[in-house]
């Protein structure tokens, strides 16, 4: 069951963080703060892409534990949603 979750949130995150690969930053935090430019997003997608790979096989292969994978991709996760989500609170400079 985790494996499947974390292949989700995976799949999600890489199409979040490719169809922002496409745009410009659109907030001040983003773009000068944390340094997020399409480049970024475009790794993020990759890593996701990757870790959405590693869930699959995890769900076909019970013996390969989801739940330390799911820790690690949620914290990435979590950091990838703080690089941009300041600048969404309207505090731009």
């Amino acid at each position: 069951m985790w494996a499947w979750i974390g292949a989700g949130m995976a799949l999600l995150g890489t199409l979040v963080s490719a169809w922002r690969a496409r745009r410009p930053a659109l907030s001040y935090y983003e773009a000068h703060v944390y340094s997020m430019t399409p480049r970024s997003h475009a790794r993020f997608a990759a890593a996701s892409a990757a870790f959405a790979l590693l869930f699959v096989v995890a769900g076909l292969y019970p013996r390969l534990p989801a739940v330390p994978l799911l820790a690690i991709y949620t914290v990435l996760i979590v950091l990838y949603g703080a690089s941009f989500v300041r600048g969404a609170a309207g505090e731009d400079e």
